[in-house]
């Protein structure tokens, strides 16, 4: 069959951001390339900035407004910017149009949009944020939550986070659903009431204009099932062949020093606050170092800044910026233990990324860990959230590093981002047949 043209959509891409969708959809992007489609990127940008070239791959930009407004952000009203976007569209003139993640200035009304264009559309989230206005996928702060979008369970959940006694949250929330629900209002009402609606209809539109929804783990199916939507492509999770090269077929030897890995961006979400304040209560007379490869996140470089001066300051912390994933994968072959304290997550690919050296990781119970590491099997998990239980299971390991060679043996060999690219390729193919 004739070869089609795909354009992936993301709210930013390389180089200026090289977070985990960002990675995602450039391993997309490669893969589709070279089984003959032709391949472009279009991203929103909030300065004037030229058309440019990332790795062979064309990558288009739209402009959208600095900040967003309130409407904007609740779903009021369409994002600026969208009347530019359908441009580039019409330009561009794509067979599929490939969404990844939605957030302020790229949702549900471009996916809309596209498809009232007359493009084939496919959605991957990668962001918890789809089903939950807190962004943590936790129900009452207390326990994991199954992602249903109920407008007065989740506005009682937000007012409880924000500190609001249970019965008047459970009272407040459902008068807030009911009222919000009412056109009459919406002139009136703040804009910030209606951020569970808004996520409701984003699913609604989700479910009316994708022609394919892809899941990249368990539980996010499970989640768009809650909302009542059953067509979803389950995906293995991937990641990109440089980590095969040298991967081991089991553990180093754990030497009298254990090393322990944070790999990810310096932001709050990823609960790095959590490791420090476990780190420096630490007691134990083993040898241990902690290894952390990062990069600022934009929107938190207060954040950046105050952990690497405290990381700068203790001899038993190495600190690395701004690696390729080449060499994120060498730097694996000397690290014991894979640190994950994440508030939240999607599909973390540093777990898949740390097996392909048969490295254990000691994660939050957030539900995207849960999903797939079993506690003591091939892997630790302690309480989100809690500093406690983190020093203590790091304590575990220095008492008995055997455990981490016992834990390794039960960890599986990850996909490939080229393995999962195909299914993805594959199921538009059917569609597009179809």
């Amino acid at each position: 069959m004739n070869r089609s043209s795909i354009l992936f959509v993301l709210e930013s891409f390389f180089p200026t951001h090289r977070a985990g969708t960002e990675i995602y959809a450039l391993n997309l992007c490669h893969y589709f390339k070279k089984q003959g489609w032709s391949v472009s990127v279009l991203i929103s940008v909030t300065a004037v900035q030229d058309d440019y070239i990332h790795e062979d791959i064309p990558v288009y930009t739209f402009p959208v407004p600095p900040t967003a407004s309130t409407k904007e952000l609740n779903g009021l009203i369409p994002p600026r910017g969208i009347e530019a976007f359908e441009a580039r569209l019409k330009m561009i003139q794509p067979d599929w149009v490939h969404f990844h993640s939605f957030g302020r200035a790229v949702n549900s009304f471009h996916l809309r949009t596209a498809k009232q264009l007359g493009f084939k559309t496919a959605f991957t989230p990668h962001l918890g944020g789809l089903f939950c206005i807190k962004g943590n996928m936790r129900l009452f702060d207390k326990r994991n939550c199954d992602g249903r979008v109920e407008i007065s369970r989740c506005l009682n959940c937000l007012l409880q986070h924000k500190g609001l006694n249970p019965l008047l949250a459970n009272l407040a929330g459902r008068t807030l659903s009911t009222l919000t629900q009412q056109a009459t209002f919406q002139a009136v009402l703040p804009p910030s009431w209606y951020q569970a609606s808004h996520r409701e209809k984003e699913l609604q539109r989700i479910a009316t204009y994708a022609d394919v929804i892809f899941a990249i783990a368990p539980w996010i199916r499970e989640a768009f099932r809650a909302n009542g939507i059953e067509d979803v492509v389950l995906l293995p999770q991937g990641i990109s062949s440089v980590f095969f090269d040298h991967a081991l077929i089991e553990h180093r030897p754990v030497h009298p020093t254990v090393h322990f890995l944070f790999l990810g961006r310096m932001h709050p979400i990823k609960g790095f606050h959590f490791l420090k304040e476990a780190w420096e209560r630490l007691e134990s007379d083993k040898t241990f170092h902690l290894h952390i490869i990062t990069n600022p996140s934009g929107e938190e470089i207060d954040y950046f800044d105050r952990h690497k001066s405290w990381a700068s300051s203790r001899s038993d912390i190495t600190w690395i910026e701004g690696l390729t994933q080449k060499e994120v994968a060498e730097y694996l072959n000397n690290i014991d233990v894979l640190l994950l304290p994440s508030i939240a997550e999607v599909a973390p690919l540093v777990i898949l990324e740390a097996a392909t050296r048969k490295i254990p990781t000691i994660a939050s119970d957030y539900i995207a860990m849960k999903s797939s590491i079993d506690h003591g099997v091939n892997g630790w998990l302690f309480e989100n959230g809690n500093t406690d239980a983190l020093k203590q299971q790091l304590e575990n390991i220095l008492e008995d590093p055997a455990s981490i060679m016992e834990v390794a043996k039960h960890i599986e060999k990850p996909h490939s981002m080229e393995e999962v690219a195909a299914l993805v390729m594959h199921h538009l193919e059917v569609q597009t047949v179809e």
